[in-house]
C-alpha cells in the first residue's frame, strides 16, 4: 500500500510513490494507492484530523485483508473485483 500526499515536496507522488505504484502493478504485484489532497510528507503527524483517521483505517484494512483474511473489495488485487487495482475513496 502506498500513502501519498499530493503536496508532498518532500517524496513528490509522480516521482516516486506514482511510478512506485505502476512498477508493482505491472509486475502484478498487489498494491494499491490511497493519494490525500492537501497532504504533505507530514500526512501522519500534522495532516488534517479526518485525512489522519482515513489513513490509519487504510493501513488497518490493508493488513485485515492480508494477514488475517478478511474480505475486503476494496484491496482485492485487479481482475478480482477491482480492475484499476486504486483504491476508491469511500
Amino acid at each position: 500500500m502506498l500513502v501519498l500526499g499530493e503536496e508532498d515536496t518532500r517524496t513528490p507522488p509522480e516521482a516516486g510513490g506514482e511510478m512506485m505504484f505502476r512498477a508493482l502493478k505491472f509486475r502484478k504485484i498487489p498494491t494499491v494507492m490511497v493519494k490525500f489532497p492537501r497532504e504533505t510528507h507530514e500526512l501522519s503527524r500534522s495532516g488534517e484530523p479526518w485525512h489522519r483517521i482515513e489513513r490509519l483505517q487504510h493501513i488497518v484494512g490493508w493488513f485485515d485483508h492480508w494477514l488475517l483474511g478478511v474480505a475486503k473489495p476494496e484491496y482485492e488485487v485487479a481482475g478480482e473485483g477491482n480492475p484499476k487495482g486504486e483504491n476508491p475513496k469511500p
